[in-house]
């Protein structure tokens, strides 16, 4: 079969369509008996020219050989079933673009029906995202992106995988609610909604241990009309940076948090708890480093079990341990530092015998706009007044009296 007459009416009405429509021998070059207009615009050749160059040989058009794309198989098949699959062809300008054939074999003739559709765009598409996705994934951050209702529509690798996230959350609101400091999840995302990125920090505790603290940063996402139509949260994992033994912040990241706070909440009242566990080195030479990393370990416990949602703790050094208490009164603040001194000596039994820990605290209240440095000094210098006078109770800056 070597010519194709076609009804004029059935020409122009492949003609319009959107897609190349083909008509070709089943030899090993998949000669084109006819192709409508749009095939050539397609691969942009004129007909003759085609014919002329490539003698209407539709597999010179395809780099890597029809019949070697995988998805194929061999093309050469006399059952009467179609075939659906995708392959690169190149174009007179020498571009490469992807296109979806849809093929079915005609016996009588011994020729193929084609349809051919450029998906060059769609596959772009589909390659940028999974290149962003294997970004994504490589990133050491979780990365969480939900849409304007916070509704999680993605989660990168390190998302999937977190112990603390609640699996079967299907908001953002799920994953962070109860765990945010300083902020509410609601305020936090109406001020992205404005176009601004936010920051803040999470925490997530169990059975008095922290065991994730996350510094967080909301960045909106616009379209190509300027729209925001996603949130994406990049979360950075302060447990790596954090204290071994307790998991606590470090001094910069308290440093920080106070800072962040006060700017963000000046009105309220705020207190500076520096607690020192006495005679730690002589516990340290006597019973060895074990039991006083089991001494640090415990007294996190019994710090974290006092903290409300936004106090903030750190170990400021090898035996002391600083908290920052928020919103509340000097009453409360001082009732917390009893309970701590009450538990101490309950916190290690050695040898069929209890091992007497005790602390000292000093106590610091905020006044006016003091720094992080003043109010520190402040609460130091309640310590040391206990230090001096007997060890094992509370100083409050201001007050002559050890509690």
């Amino acid at each position: 079969m070597t010519k194709v007459s076609l009804d004029n009416r059935v020409v122009k009405i492949l003609n319009h369509i959107q897609a190349g429509v083909l008509y070709c021998k089943n030899d090993p070059y998949f000669t084109i008996l006819y192709a409508n207009d749009y095939f050539y615009q397609m691969i942009g050749y004129e007909k003759d020219e085609f014919a002329l160059l490539y003698s209407n040989r539709f597999a010179d058009l395809v780099p890597n050989g029809i019949s070697k794309t995988p998805e194929t198989g061999s093309l050469n098949r006399t059952e009467e079933s179609p075939l659906d699959f995708e392959y690169r062809m190149r174009s007179k300008d020498g571009k490469i673009f992807w296109v979806r054939d849809t093929s079915w074999y005609e016996k009588e003739h011994d020729c193929w029906y084609v349809t051919i559709m450029d998906i060059t765009d769609t596959k772009n598409t589909a390659y940028e995202r999974q290149r962003l996705e294997f970004y994504l994934n490589n990133m050491p951050n979780k990365i969480v992106i939900c849409d304007r209702n916070a509704s999680i529509i993605y989660k990168n690798k390190q998302a999937e995988q977190c112990p603390y996230y609640e699996k079967d959350a299907d908001s953002l609101f799920q994953l962070v609610e109860g765990h945010t400091l300083i902020r509410q999840p609601e305020e936090i995302l109406e001020q992205a909604s404005r176009g601004k990125i936010q920051e803040y920090e999470t925490r997530y505790e169990k059975d008095g241990i922290f065991i994730g603290h996350d510094k967080n940063r909301m960045v909106p996402i616009w379209n190509a009309e300027g729209e925001i139509v996603n949130y994406m949260q990049i979360s950075e994992d302060f447990l790596d940076k954090s204290d071994g033994l307790t998991h606590f912040p470090t001094r910069s990241m308290f440093e920080y948090y106070f800072s962040y706070y006060t700017r963000f909440h000046p009105e309220r009242q705020v207190y500076f708890l520096i607690l020192d566990v006495d005679d730690f080195k002589q516990i340290n030479d006597t019973y060895g480093h074990c039991t006083g990393d089991e001494i640090i370990q415990n007294t996190g416990r019994r710090l974290t079990s006092v903290l409300g949602r936004q106090d903030y703790v750190c170990r400021f050094g090898g035996d002391e341990f600083l908290v920052l208490f928020v919103d509340q009164s000097l009453e409360t603040v001082i009732e917390k530092g009893n309970y701590i001194l009450s538990t101490g000596s309950r916190l290690i039994r050695k040898e069929k015998r209890t091992l007497t820990v005790t602390y000292s605290i000093g106590i610091a209240a905020r006044e006016g706009e003091e720094g992080y440095q003043e109010l520190l000094e402040k609460a130091d210098s309640a310590l040391y007044h206990v230090k001096e006078n007997g060890k094992g109770g509370i100083g409050v800056f201001g007050e002559n009296d050890v509690f």
